[in-house]
């Protein structure tokens, strides 16, 4: 009887280890396999114009001359003595 009820015991304890280690399929909360459409907002924002200057020396004197970063193009018509 004493042998008996041990390999009982044995069988219910690997039997729940078994089923403790089975891998199991878990999801996030809220799931949905259903499709959904998202709306993104069509309103254009303003963005400022990226400009800086760009120096040159003519003749051993130093101008300057606004470039657009943004577009890639002299702001100012004509280069602009500093010193």
């Amino acid at each position: 009887m004493k042998k008996f009820l041990t390999i009982n015991l044995t069988g219910l304890l690997a039997a729940t280890m078994f089923l403790v280690v089975l891998p199991t399929n878990t999801y996030a909360s809220g799931y949905s396999t259903e499709q959904t459409q998202t709306i993104e907002k069509s309103e254009i924002g303003p963005q400022a114009e990226e400009t800086g200057y760009k120096y040159k020396v003519i003749d051993g004197k130093l101008y300057k001359r606004l470039w657009s970063y943004t577009y890639a193009r002299w702001i100012d018509k004509d280069w602009i003595l500093i010193s």
